[in-house]
């Protein structure tokens, strides 16, 4: 653990401040199922819930949203994961250049 938190002090980023972001990711994310979702989308909670990391939660997002336009509608699942995408900017390079934060 010692090594991981060297590299990433390396890098200006704090393990904890992640790991922190990452269950405030996850909460968010199973918020929303609850809110949007029926039934029928529970299972996806299992998988949000026992993501291991931050790059688990990123590529849930497309599976949150097809849930949520199944449920509700695509417009309601596009606003919804839209501000999710923005949790992850600033923690995961990628979201920088991510689809859903151009909607």
């Amino acid at each position: 653990m010692r090594l991981k938190n060297s590299f990433w002090a390396f890098l200006g980023r704090s393990v904890d401040t992640d790991s922190q972001q990452t269950e405030h990711i996850r909460v968010t994310m199973l918020n929303a199922l609850e809110e949007h979702c029926d039934e029928s989308h529970m299972h996806l909670g299992k998988s949000i819930r026992y993501a291991t990391d931050m790059e688990g939660l990123w590529y849930l997002r497309p599976d949150l949203m097809h849930a949520i336009a199944s449920c509700s509608d695509q417009t309601t699942a596009t606003s919804v994961v839209r501000d999710i995408t923005q949790l992850f900017k600033g923690h995961l390079p990628v979201a920088k250049t991510s689809q859903f934060g151009k909607l």
